[in-house]
């Protein structure tokens, strides 16, 4: 039984089979007393014979039952049609019901999805793991959309390009949206986007040169190549510099900047340089290959050290 269909029409079928069950019953029950046991049944004792069998009752009246070979044969073969149609109805009217209170438990222990000034990851690949663990460590809020999206990060099961998917996402009151799939779903996915929010920041990955044009016209602000994304990514990264492209097209008018340590600011902390006041908040202190995600105001500075922080214009 289709669990797409309603309550309604699958409780409807269920009948049908159960009334079709029981009569299929009845009439075997009546042919194999009348040809087979030369006795004359009647109606009642033929439905009394099929609903004690499917429903295991186990037990007939004095005369009911069927007492020949042919019957007792009947008998087993009618109880395993019945059983199935009985539980095999149950589980086709219960199931969905327990299928979607399964789901709403999965979707009650998701991470919540960011109300607002939030990137919107549309796309599950190498590119956007990549992305992620950017904007994670630089603790910018966002939210993944995609059929595969992790249920551990904070995401939405979906097709990126429906208008559905975009809008459990807050696409809204997002700032910005990476499309990082093949060209024609990007397209489709800022096409939609563009709709949903006119003001929304889209920057687009694409796999082939000519159809970067399409691209800006479906609504992208900016374009890249995948090449060009990654060489970025792994190249600033191996620097232990974390300052790239998307960076930089995702906080529109702030900038990620460095700030190298050297012996006259060596063993001082953040707070004595002042640095929030004189630089800007600092996201990451890098230190001999090790990374420090928000550093304390307290923490003192080893020369080598490069603070990453981010500026305004």
């Amino acid at each position: 039984m289709p669990s797409s269909l309603s309550l309604k029409n699958r409780l409807i079928i269920f009948f049908l089979m159960l009334i079709s069950t029981i009569l299929v019953g009845s009439l075997g029950y009546v042919v194999i007393k009348i040809y087979v046991e030369h006795q004359s049944p009647t109606l009642t004792d033929a439905i009394f014979f099929s609903v004690a069998t499917i429903s295991t009752l186990g037990h007939y009246p004095r005369g009911i039952e069927l007492s020949s070979p042919v019957g007792e044969w009947f008998t087993i073969l009618y109880l395993i049609l019945g059983m199935g149609t009985i539980f095999g109805g149950i589980q086709a009217l219960v199931s969905p019901w327990i299928e979607l209170r399964i789901r709403n438990a999965i979707k009650e222990h998701r991470i919540p999805i960011p109300q607002d000034a939030h990137v919107v990851i549309c796309g599950w690949n190498d590119v956007a793991r990549l992305i992620q663990e950017k904007l994670r460590m630089l603790d910018i809020p966002y939210v993944i959309v995609a059929p595969d999206a992790p249920a551990e990060l904070p995401a939405v099961a979906g097709d990126p390009g429906s208008s559905e998917a975009l809008t459990h996402a807050n696409i809204n009151r997002a700032v910005a949206l990476l499309a990082l799939m093949d060209d024609k779903k990007n397209a489709v996915t800022i096409l939609a986007a563009r709709r949903l929010n006119g003001e929304l920041r889209i920057i687009s990955l694409c796999e082939r040169e000519e159809n970067k044009e399409l691209l800006l016209r479906s609504g992208a602000d900016v374009v890249v190549s995948r090449d060009a994304i990654l060489n970025s990514i792994m190249q600033h990264w191996v620097n232990g510099d974390f300052t790239h492209l998307f960076t930089s097209e995702i906080l529109g008018g702030l900038e990620v900047r460095e700030f190298s340590v050297d012996k006259d600011t060596a063993g001082k902390s953040l707070k004595e340089l002042k640095f929030r006041e004189r630089f800007g908040n600092a996201l990451a202190l890098y230190r001999r290959g090790n990374i420090l995600v928000n550093p304390p105001a307290e923490e003192k500075l080893v020369e080598g050290d490069v603070v990453i922080f981010l500026e305004g214009e």
